[in-house]
């Protein structure tokens, strides 16, 4: 009777087999994730039956020419997750005491926070630490989406508008974001700053499917307003080149209307002003340093581009007016370490 028969353990699993398993799982195929691993596919076909045989179970269903996880598989992944991310945090430990050399951190962003924060977190990050890998995994800011990346280990760190209660999850408010009426260049010539919302009926707009669409039925249901949505898209990405072509105005967060501002958008503030907050979401288990790092990078970044505004306004400008130079002064300093980090990498 052979081990697998009995129901014996075999030699055991190793790291190398679990990270396999999981390339597997995350690229949907032997073929890609041999590609991705640098394998051969025979050679990892080989380590997967080898896990298996250890195991004792079937990981896969052989459907066709593919792979489809079994039910027992689908129950190892998270398991499979934790014991590498134990490995990887006991490693980035003792990585810690000669510096954030390595390693990755893995993230999941709401959809809504992506082209106006990430960005310049991960440009910032990367900077900083040059030898971190990162890992994006976007998600549309449903509670138990969020909760599942985290709890799975596919995240380690999540960031999202709204908070959540979760056994084993911790939720953080990291910051606020006010919200701007952004509108196509030659719009807007006589609306007045700020524009009251009563305004808004009518205005065509162009709106994404997550922070967009629940703003402006925020709006409609307090202040019994129509807006006429006259462009709806899927992904936030899509929207500022729509803005920039006079498809319809729009609204944004703060620091993504500064990049419509670029592209020659004119901004209105609103009245009454709406605001966005900002929850980080991790286990509460400890973070690996990697994230730890992360995570208080972000939260530096945003209380920078607050005190900044803040110290402009106490000087008498408006909330937006203190936003633009705010933000003028930053661009020009991530251009110019982004210039000298380039010109860093060059000379090694």
């Amino acid at each position: 009777m052979s081990e697998r028969e009995s129901g014996l353990p075999g030699r055991g699993m190793n790291l190398r087999e679990l990270e396999c398993f999981l390339a597997v799982v995350d690229h949907g195929g032997i073929t890609r994730a041999a590609s991705a691993l640098y394998l051969a596919q025979p050679s990892l076909s080989q380590i997967i039956r080898r896990l298996e045989a250890d195991l004792g179970i079937d990981l896969f269903r052989r459907v066709g020419r593919g792979l489809v996880l079994s039910p027992a598989g689908e129950a190892f992944v998270g398991p499979a997750r934790q014991v590498l991310r134990d490995m990887a945090n006991a490693r980035s430990v003792a990585a810690g005491y000669r510096g954030l050399e390595g390693g990755r951190v893995d993230l999941a962003i709401s959809a809504s926070l992506t082209s106006s924060f990430l960005a310049a977190w991960v440009g910032d990050f990367r900077r900083k630490h040059p030898k971190i890998a990162l890992r994006l995994t976007q998600h549309d800011g449903d509670t138990d989406e969020i909760a599942t990346l985290i709890r799975s280990g596919a995240a380690e760190l999540a960031y999202t508008v709204g908070p959540i209660s979760r056994q084993g999850i911790e939720c953080r408010h990291i910051g606020q974001g006010e919200i701007l009426l952004a509108l196509p260049l030659g719009w807007g010539d006589d609306l007045p700053d700020p524009v009251p919302v009563e305004m808004l009926a009518g205005l065509p707009f162009v709106v994404d499917r997550g922070f967009g669409q629940r703003y402006l039925a925020t709006i409609r249901d307090t202040h019994g307003i129509e807006p006429d949505i006259v462009v709806d898209i899927s992904e936030s990405g899509d929207l500022l080149p729509l803005l920039a072509a006079g498809a319809g105005a729009a609204l944004l967060p703060m620091r993504q209307a500064m990049e419509a501002r670029r592209r020659g958008a004119t901004l209105r503030m609103l009245d009454p002003a709406p605001a966005r907050d900002i929850y980080a979401i991790t286990p509460t288990s400890p973070l690996t340093p990697q994230a730890q790092a992360f995570l208080d990078l972000s939260i530096g970044n945003l209380e920078r581009w607050h005190r900044a505004v803040g110290e402009r306004r106490a000087r008498g400008m408006t909330l937006l007016d203190a936003a633009v130079d705010a933000d003028n002064v930053i661009e020009s300093a991530y251009q110019q370490l982004h210039g000298n980090w380039y010109r860093r990498r060059e000379s090694e």
